[in-house]
């Protein structure tokens, strides 16, 4: 059986400095200004699997999208004002997963892409640092 919730729950008690986290069961279209910067674990989960002989499922690779939404991108003069402080926040995640790269039991973090965008979250485009973590667990 798979652990993917314990998975998810693990990446998000992950610290990345001060700046919280809402996990799959907490996340919301509607953030408040003084929520920001937040980390949101989307629910929207991709997964491959894989089969040895007939019908033994042995591995799951998962594909688990953890945003972080930094100020809407109404706010400021634009994306210099918070430019730093995603690149910041990006150094000490990627500090996170070499020092972690196993985030619950027969689990292993196998790769890791990085976007900073503006990101689209509920009626709001904020600056955001997306990252889609590769997760492969044996089952």
């Amino acid at each position: 059986m798979s652990a993917i919730l314990d998975i998810y729950n693990s990446i998000a008690n992950m610290e990345v400095g001060d700046i919280p986290c809402r996990d799959i069961d907490e996340a919301k279209l509607t953030i408040r200004d003084g929520d920001l910067p937040l980390r949101v674990l989307l629910p929207a989960t991709e997964g491959d699997m894989e089969f040895v002989a007939i019908g033994t499922l042995q591995k799951v690779t998962w594909l688990i999208r953890d945003l972080c939404l930094f100020a809407s991108v109404t706010k400021g003069s634009g994306v210099q004002d918070y430019s730093k402080a995603m690149v910041d926040y990006l150094d000490l995640y990627l500090e996170q997963i070499k020092s972690n790269r196993s985030p619950y039991a027969q689990c292993h973090i196998s790769g890791v892409a990085v976007k900073m965008v503006p990101v689209k979250w509920g009626e709001q485009t904020y600056w955001g640092v997306d990252i889609t973590l590769t997760v492969e667990e044996i089952l």
